[in-house]
C-alpha cells in the first residue's frame, strides 16, 4: 500500500484537529452534541422535581427557583466565555419577551468566576431575564454539569421534562415550551 499524497495527509490532520476542537467546545462532555440529553448520571433526572436553590442576582439580591413556581422554567447553566452560550442569548431574549406573559421564565446561572464580567456581558447585551451567580453547591445539586451550556426545562409543577447539553435547537425548544404553556401560547 503506497503513501497518501501530502495534501491528503494534511487535510486529514486538519479535519481531525477540527473535530477535536468542536468536541471540546465549552467543555461539552460525553452528553454533548447539539441539544442532546445528558448521557452521564445526573443528580437530577427527567421526571423528578427540580431542587430548589437560592442564588444572588447581579445586584446581590437572593433569587430562588421557587420564586417562579407555577411558571414553565428554563434553568440554563452558562458562562460568558462559552461561544454556544453567547449564541443562545438572542433566542432566550425572544422567548422571554414572547412567552413571559404566558408564564415562561428563563433563569440563567452563570458559572463564571468573576461576577463583574457577567454584569458587563448582561448590560452589553441588554439581557432582560434573571441572571444569577452560580456556585459549586448549585452545580453539585444539578450536576454533574458536563459542559456549557447545560439546561433543564421544567413544567409549571417544577418537574424536569427535558435536559439539554450543548446548544439547544430553537425549533425543538420552542415546541416544548409551547406544549408546556398550553394551547394559549
Amino acid at each position: 500500500m503506497g503513501r497518501q499524497p501530502r495534501s491528503r495527509r494534511i487535510f486529514l490532520a486538519i479535519a481531525t484537529l477540527g473535530l477535536m476542537v468542536l468536541a471540546s467546545a465549552c467543555g461539552t462532555g460525553p452528553g454533548g452534541g447539539e441539544g442532546g440529553p445528558a448521557a452521564t448520571k445526573s443528580a437530577v433526572a427527567v421526571g423528578q422535581l427540580a431542587p430548589d436553590f437560592e442564588l444572588p442576582d447581579l445586584d446581590g439580591n437572593p433569587v430562588s427557583l421557587s420564586d417562579f413556581d407555577g411558571q414553565v422554567r428554563l434553568v440554563d447553566f452558562w458562562a460568558t466565555w462559552c461561544a454556544p452560550c453567547r449564541e443562545e442569548v438572542p433566542m432566550f431574549k425572544e422567548f422571554h419577551e414572547q412567552f413571559g406573559p404566558e408564564g415562561f421564565a428563563v433563569l440563567a446561572i452563570s458559572m463564571d468566576d468573576d461576577g463583574a464580567l457577567v454584569e458587563e456581558f448582561v448590560a452589553e447585551h441588554q439581557i432582560p431575564y434573571p441572571n444569577l451567580l452560580g456556585n459549586a453547591e448549585v452545580e453539585q445539586t444539578f450536576g454533574p454539569i458536563v459542559g456549557y451550556p447545560m439546561a433543564f426545562l421544567l413544567d409549571r409543577d417544577g418537574t424536569i421534562v427535558e435536559t439539554f447539553v450543548g446548544a439547544k435547537p430553537r425549533k425543538v425548544l420552542e415546541q416544548k415550551i409551547r406544549q408546556l404553556l398550553g394551547p394559549e401560547a
